[in-house]
């Protein structure tokens, strides 16, 4: 009985949980996501508020948010002493400013798009108020842009500094009077200005001080004082109601118009040596924070080899070198102590010898300890002795303006042109001509064959293997290289009519790259037609540099001398060459659009037009 009863209950039991288990294998589907932003309902005090005198603002929402990135984000004008906390309370989103408030001032919160909502991310963007903690409402503004000065790129999370006072050391000694921050394009706003007349900077604020430090901070600045100002300018026009009355329609016009500021690093401060390692036995790799010239001196300590015991590469800007040891007593040791010392320039630009001293150990993996019982390994410095390999910029199909370019692993100490042979092929021979050899003013391990090559035309390249040999004694591997040059057809042709060229300028031709490598440069002085042959088929950009001083390089700016940096603009275009075609434009300087960065890409923007064209029909398809 107590058995049938039993059955009875498993019976009735298994078919509930099966059910049960099957209903819940998955979660049931929601609707569609949210991407809706956070509302506001409410905030204490409320936007434009007067006579407030707490020291915390708090927004409630219709949802629960949360802050992204909003350390890095806000900004409050005046600036407070005391960085600001957030927090949130259910919906209500807290900003506590930690101290008293200034009597009868307005605050300017910027929030930028730093609260979002808890579920979705999704952000409110935007986000400003205003409260006054007196009677009145300051209501003037000053609005534009930060772009770095050479590049005009936007400058993201910078501060633009607003004093009251007149002396120059403000922005490196006091925190401004009225501050506001870049978004990502480069955009500040500052808000609720008392009238006033303001001297303006823009940092990158880099040490995070709202001062500018020299050698740390990029800066800018305005040559003269700023007096925002707005005026009421009413329009006219006619509502029809009931009446047919005249209603007066207007808007407020604020001054100045967009300010813009060029942000540049002032050379010749806080010179330092950034990055050392010794990557090998042979060699040490330096890195500085700018360039040293001829300034640069290096000195062994504790070890005193006979003679030259280092061979230095230096790179175009002498920001970098590798030092190549070349003294076997030297090599052999695991622990090196260095003292450099370099030229640097003061605060008011007076010049001093700043020395530095460092210790470098050599890497664990080459000190050759990890077998401890084999003596002679430990003491081998050098693996044994081989013919390095040389490398070459020599492709399938040659560059006909382009030189060929040997590089070696290591230094060449000696190097016999006369055993570098180059043939050209004629029917099915090979016949023997005269380069040009010349070694590269900044590497000892570069050297270039120039020739005026003919377009799809065979060439043959030979180097003996006792052509040369290196610091270390070692010799190259013999070279034997068939190649041929492109055809005449394979390239195109840049024609641009330079006008209003009004004074020294440099031209460049730039990869159309984020790097934006120099490809060629040329130098005018009036209105001209610069041509440029030869190019392979790909997207190019061009770059004026004006060259006031007519140096042939880009200047930087000075802030005690006041001087500001050479201004450059773009043409406004990506230049498309195409093979055997002619690329034939004008190019008015400046630029229509200024000295902005507003590239147009043809193609970019007709993959866009053809992606909003399809968008309609795609959106319809939904609805069915």
């Amino acid at each position: 009985m107590t058995k049938r009863i039993l059955y009875n209950i498993v019976s009735v039991l298994v078919p509930i949980v099966l059910v049960y288990s099957c209903a819940n294998m998955g979660m049931p589907k929601g609707g569609p996501k949210d991407k809706t932003p956070p509302v506001i309902v409410r905030s204490i005090p409320a936007f434009n508020q007067l006579n407030y005198k707490d020291n915390k603002v708090r927004i409630t929402f219709n949802e629960f948010v949360i802050p992204d990135d909003l350390n890095e984000k806000f900004i409050i004008s005046p600036p407070t002493k005391k960085k600001p906390k957030f927090s949130t309370k259910g919906k209500t989103f807290v900003v506590d400013l930690q101290e008293k408030l200034q009597p009868n001032t307005t605050y300017s919160l910027d929030f930028k798009d730093g609260i979002v909502d808890n579920n979705e991310k999704n952000k409110y963007k935007n986000l400003r108020m205003a409260f006054s903690t007196g009677p009145t409402l300051d209501t003037l503004r000053i609005v534009g842009f930060v772009r770095d000065a050479f590049t005009l790129e936007p400058s993201k999370n910078c501060y633009v500094l607003l004093y009251k006072g007149t002396s120059d050391t403000l922005v490196h000694k006091s925190r401004p009077d009225f501050v506001g921050k870049t978004n990502f394009q480069g955009f500040f706003a500052i808000t609720n200005l008392p009238a006033a007349s303001y001297m303006m900077y823009a940092i990158a604020d880099i040490d995070n001080n709202l001062k500018y430090t020299a050698g740390v901070d990029s800066i800018s600045f305005l040559d003269k004082r700023i007096t925002p100002t707005a005026t009421y300018e009413p329009k006219r026009d006619t509502v029809v109601t009931g009446s047919d009355t005249l209603v007066v329609l207007g808007k407020t016009r604020f001054y100045p118009d967009p300010v813009n500021f060029s942000l540049f690093f002032e050379k010749g401060f806080d010179l330092n040596l950034d990055k050392y390692n010794r990557t090998s036995r042979q060699t040490i790799d330096l890195t500085f924070t700018g360039s040293t010239a001829d300034t640069f001196n290096i000195e062994l300590l504790k070890v005193h080899p006979k003679g030259s015991w280092n061979q230095i590469e230096k790179s175009r800007y002498a920001d970098t070198m590798k030092v190549w040891i070349t003294d076997s007593m030297v090599i052999k040791r695991d622990t090196l102590a260095l003292k450099l010392s370099f030229l640097q320039q003061d605060s008011l630009g007076a010049f001093f010898v700043k020395k530095d001293t460092i210790k470098l150990y050599l890497p664990e993996d080459l000190t050759n300890k990890s077998d401890k019982n084999d003596r002679k390994k430990r003491r081998k410095i050098v693996n044994e002795q081989k013919n390095i390999t040389l490398t070459s910029n020599i492709g399938a199909n040659f560059d006909t303006y382009k030189s060929i370019r040997i590089d070696s692993p290591e230094p060449i100490a000696s190097f016999d042109t006369s055993k570098v042979r180059l043939f050209v092929k004629k029917d099915t021979t090979f016949f023997k001509i005269s380069p040009k050899i010349k070694a590269d003013s900044t590497s000892h391990r570069r050297f270039f064959i120039s020739y005026p090559w003919g377009f799809g035309t065979s060439y043959r390249l030979t180097i003996d293997s006792t052509a040369f040999y290196t610091i270390y004694g070692l010799y190259g591997k013999a070279v034997k290289t068939d190649f041929k040059t492109q055809e005449e057809e394979h390239y195109g042709k840049i024609i641009c009519s330079i006008k209003n060229a009004n004074g020294p300028t440099i031209i460049q031709l730039l990869e159309n790259t984020k790097e934006e490598r120099v490809l060629k440069t040329f130098r005018i002085k009036k209105d001209e037609v610069v041509t440029i042959p030869f190019l392979e088929p790909t997207k190019y950009l061009l770059k004026a540099i004006f060259d006031k001083n007519n140096n042939g390089v880009w200047d930087s700016g000075n802030l005690k001398t006041k001087q500001v940096p050479e201004e450059v603009c773009y043409y406004q275009a990506v230049i498309k060459v195409r093979s055997n075609w002619d690329n034939s434009f004008a190019w008015t300087l400046p630029d229509p659009e200024g000295f902005r960065k507003k590239i147009i890409d043809a193609d970019v923007e007709a993959e866009k037009l053809n992606k909003k064209k399809k968008n309609p029909t795609q959106q319809k398809s939904r609805l069915f």
